[in-house]
């Protein structure tokens, strides 16, 4: 099963439309701006014909700059009045690459059919969500995660009346992770009774009764007052697995003796450490595909300029749509040059807060006395999907 690339859908022909996208089309872009484009291809008939198990619906590169939507996956798209998929059946033909193959331009000459009142929920939606991403508390240049955490820093035992984490609980105590053994305490969730190896410690350090440092004194002192008993320096090694191994994702249980007394109990907050594996990874590919040039240019800033641009776009062709003006992708005549002052930061976050809520209540108001049509005739759409079918086939 063969997995096409751009070149092999463009050298079979399949590729029906090709056109600039973001920034450029909306005439916002900037000396440092990317030229982003989308595409709009057929799939091979052995996609389409057989079970579907290679079907690709997109075909991105990897900072996505790139991206092509496979026809039944961009039709359904436009049943949901995905708002960066409608907008391209009004791209301006200056921001259209090559010729526009016949299949689509019937989509074209029919674009009207896709503009109803079921975009207001995701143009608007979009424009909210925008309005979160940017101040939100979660903007990775706020909160940047750099270092990759161990499970047992989210792992912790009693300390007085709180918690600590276990490494701190065990250096103070010039203990070692690697001579503990762990046992899960039963029906207890993420709980851990923790046991220690004495004679791999003392083989370690190659003590004897009468050579104990100041540091075995202390760790010996402390288990003395956990189980009212002494240890015994003659104990051979019991080989316990040790809580975690370098790398290691998760927690190492051991087998343990009937009799053992645990030195301590703990509770592993996993939930913790898978969240902190996703927000690491995201960070990661974040500082690899990101805009040197955004990054420099909200570093200093208490909010994200080019969010708050798609904001106001994503409102303002909101409002243009309830009031019957159509889809309007290229600002350039009507507020392009608001936009680029939000981009470039010309105005202060209290401001920018204060109009966007002037703006959101214009839009609300569009929509509420909009006199547009209500829905997209599903039944057109799949009849014009297979009419597209038919004439490739």
């Amino acid at each position: 099963m063969k997995k096409y690339t751009f070149n092999d859908i463009r050298s079979k022909g399949l590729l029906i439309y090709e056109y600039i996208r973001g920034s450029t089309l909306y005439g916002t872009n900037i000396e440092s701006s990317d030229i982003d484009t989308s595409g709009i291809f057929l799939a091979p008939v052995e996609q389409i014909l057989g079970l579907g198990l290679d079907y690709q619906e997109i075909i991105a590169d990897d900072r996505n700059d790139n991206t092509w939507y496979e026809m039944t996956k961009y039709m359904r798209m436009l049943l949901k009045s995905n708002p960066t998929v409608l907008e391209s059946l009004f791209i301006p033909e200056d921001k259209i690459i090559g010729n526009v193959d016949p299949i689509m331009q019937l989509l074209l000459d029919n674009r009207d059919q896709f503009v109803s009142k079921e975009c207001f929920s995701p143009f608007g939606g979009y424009a909210i969500e925008q309005i979160k991403k940017m101040r939100g508390l979660n903007k990775k240049i706020v909160n940047p995660v750099t270092e990759r955490s161990q499970p047992l820093d989210f792992t912790y035992t009693f300390y007085k009346q709180g918690s600590t984490k276990i490494n701190n609980w065990l250096e103070y105590r010039g203990l070692k992770q690697e001579y503990c053994g762990l046992v899960h305490i039963p029906n207890m969730h993420e709980v851990y009774g923790v046991y220690y190896d004495w004679g791999a410690h003392m083989k370690e350090f190659n003590l004897d009764n009468s050579g104990i440092t100041d540091e075995i004194k202390l760790f010996v002192q402390s288990y003395n007052e956990l189980v009212s008993s002494h240890v015994n320096w003659d104990v051979p090694p019991i080989g316990y697995r040790g809580m975690i191994t370098k790398n290691s994702n998760e927690l190492r249980l051991s087998s343990v003796s009937k009799g053992e007394t645990p030195i301590c109990y703990i509770t592993y907050n996993q939930s913790g450490y898978v969240k902190h594996c996703k927000d690491y990874k995201e960070y990661q590919d974040w500082v690899k595909f990101r805009n040197p040039a955004r990054y420099e240019s909200n570093l200093n800033k208490n909010y994200d300029s080019k969010n708050a641009l798609h904001c106001f776009r994503m409102m303002a062709m909101a409002t243009e749509i309830a009031n019957g003006e159509g889809v309007l992708v290229d600002r350039t005549n009507i507020d392009r040059q608001f936009l680029l002052d939000v981009r470039n930061h010309k105005f202060e976050y209290d401001y920018i807060a204060e109009l966007m809520d002037i703006k959101k209540s214009e839009m609300n108001l569009a929509i509420e006395n909009s006199t547009i049509k209500e829905h997209i005739d599903v039944n057109f759409v799949n009849e014009l999907l297979i009419q597209i079918r038919k004439m490739k086939l």
